[in-house]
């Protein structure tokens, strides 16, 4: 028992020190585990005070506890972290711990049942019903084919009556009428060179979630917070980012200025300058904002710098794509992440990227629901179409995989004085080579 309670001191302590571990351990985690009081009632007001985006301390942790014991059992607590034991392994300790209590104490209680004589198969239905909940073995985890259907049927409906677009907005007419706006789950890939203005697209995506009421957050490990939010500034008042950035403003742009952050101030639009580069802190971070702020839509700013585990970069690659895939599904939101391009894309004719180009290719695509590649030709010195035509402002993105829409090549236009793009307004004549995958 000394050893159990030991156990859960060194879980509070991890648990103050580094609260992050607690998104990491989410679903694991629950009162039951401690058996000793004082250390569940810790545990519960701990857990009170993350899951509403509050910051841990020993008086908030404390306070309404009337043990006077409370403050001096948490420093103990604290003052054990670190020392022998990961959160993980402590949770699974403790949940097996538990378990041969409950098992016991069914044992016993069976064996009174059938010395006093109780119906056998009433005993046995009993015993069967304890073992399910202490195997943590719910009806809930088998799935349920007619559940299931009727989920697609309600699924089909809402897509009918939603006509081109059943998921988030996209902001732009020409990707929503092509993707049906972007789907929970899925992991999207925006690729493109350096200065191409993969970051501007994804911003732009963003913000024009968070002005539809989407909770949205962006992870950036490349640009500060004030950058980023100085981008949407200029993209929503319509002045030069370099003039806003020199400080070279007239009058009639400040108050354009001071509109545009008005506008943003109403929006449910999170930006995260990231400090930790690791894998575990973006998905603890993830998961943080899905708890706290009930965010759906996530622009992560960019893949490559992000640290995974592995004997090789490609390795590293590999883990952080497939993780994010993962948690996407797991938390039922939308998650786009920026990608570099190889050199080699510059080394071709005319410099066109393929999904081949994104550095790290092979597990990125297939990891990934979407990718699209960001193409400028003016940006390589192109400045005329085979047509002839100036090619000033034009875009192509090139949706390179799409595992439910199919490929194509959609034009956009990129005013690079605000970092803003937008939809040509002869769409229908410009929509080229869009063709269904022939595997999903």
């Amino acid at each position: 028992m000394k050893d159990k309670i030991e156990m859960e001191k060194r879980l509070i302590g991890k648990l103050m020190t580094k609260p992050s571990e607690y998104y990491d351990l989410h679903g694991m985690l629950s009162e039951d585990i401690f058996n000793d009081s004082l250390n569940k009632k810790l545990y519960k007001s701990i857990s009170t005070i993350l899951n509403s985006g509050g910051k841990l301390d020993m008086i908030g942790v404390t306070k309404g506890l009337k043990n006077n014991d409370a403050v001096t059992r948490l420093a103990e607590c604290v003052s054990l972290d670190h020392y022998a034991y990961i959160g993980r392994n402590i949770v699974l300790f403790l949940s097996q711990e538990h378990k041969k209590v409950r098992l016991k104490k069914l044992a016993q209680s069976t064996i009174k049942r059938l010395d006093n004589g109780d119906d056998l198969f009433d005993v046995i239905d009993h015993v069967d019903d304890q073992m399910r909940i202490i195997s943590d073995i719910k009806s809930s985890d088998i799935p349920d084919i007619v559940k299931q259907l009727k989920v697609l049927h309600d699924d089909i409906d809402r897509r009918m009556s939603s006509k081109d677009m059943n998921g988030l907005p996209t902001g732009f007419q020409s990707v929503d009428k092509f993707t049906g706006g972007w789907q929970a789950t899925d992991l999207i890939i925006i690729g493109g060179a350096s200065s191409m203005g993969k970051t501007s697209l994804g911003l732009a995506f963003c913000y024009n979630c968070a002005k539809a009421e989407i909770p949205t957050a962006v992870f950036s490990y490349e640009m500060g917070d004030t950058q980023l939010l100085q981008r949407l500034v200029s993209l929503e008042s319509q002045v030069n980012n370099r003039y806003i950035m020199k400080g070279t403003i007239e009058d009639g742009e400040l108050k354009r200025i001071h509109k545009a952050i008005g506008k943003l101030e109403e929006t449910c639009l999170f930006v995260d300058e990231c400090k930790d580069s690791s894998l575990n802190y973006l998905l603890n971070k993830i998961r943080k904002y899905v708890i706290v702020k009930k965010v759906k839509f996530f622009l992560i700013d960019y893949l490559q710098l992000v640290k995974g585990v592995g004997s090789s970069r490609e390795q590293e690659v590999a883990v952080v794509a497939r993780e994010l895939k993962n948690i996407a599904k797991e938390l039922d939101v939308t998650i786009v992440a920026l990608s570099q391009l190889s050199r080699a894309v510059e080394r071709k004719d005319g410099c066109r990227p393929s999904l081949s180009d994104l550095r790290e290719s092979g597990e990125i695509e297939q990891a990934s629901d979407i990718v699209m590649l960001v193409y400028r030709p003016e940006y390589y010195g192109i400045m005329t179409d085979e047509n002839g035509q100036p090619t000033e402002g034009l875009v192509d993105l090139i949706f390179a995989k799409g595992r439910n829409i199919g490929t194509g090549t959609l034009p956009l236009r990129f005013q690079k004085e605000y970092t803003k793009f937008i939809d040509p307004q002869d769409f229908e004549s410009k929509f080229i080579s869009v063709k269904p995958e022939e595997s999903f």
